[in-house]
């Protein structure tokens, strides 16, 4: 008694034989979407420009400095941060710029996170 072994696939339904225009028909009974090529500067009202906006200030280009301090003198620099709504960097910053160094006006940003998505 030899049986076929028992397939866990089943087979493919052969392709139905329907015109296009009958499949828009139904698609658009069903209100399914259908997908449209966006008309070139369609979205755009105006165009753009190539300038840097006028609010935002010139900045130097940053490089990263690693340092190691004392629990003490962080936790006074966060609480120093945290008293003025500004950043560890902008009070070093600041410190940097009261003990003679040059620190450009454009560089002291209070809080140099990006604005995502604000409008001013």
């Amino acid at each position: 008694m030899s049986q076929k072994p028992v397939s866990a696939f089943r087979s493919i339904a052969e392709p139905l034989d329907v015109d296009d225009a009958a499949l828009d028909r139904l698609n658009g009974e069903l209100g399914v979407p259908t997908l449209t090529r966006p008309v070139a500067n369609a979205r755009r009202s105006k165009p753009r420009s190539t300038a840097p906006a006028k609010s935002t200030p010139v900045r130097s280009p940053l490089e990263k400095l690693t340092i190691e301090l004392p629990n003490y003198l962080m936790d006074a620099l966060r609480r120093s941060a945290l008293d003025e709504r500004t950043t560890v960097r902008h009070v070093v910053m600041l410190a940097l710029q009261r003990k003679g160094f040059k620190v450009e006006e454009s560089d002291l940003v209070p809080d140099g996170r990006r604005q995502r998505g604000k409008s001013q």
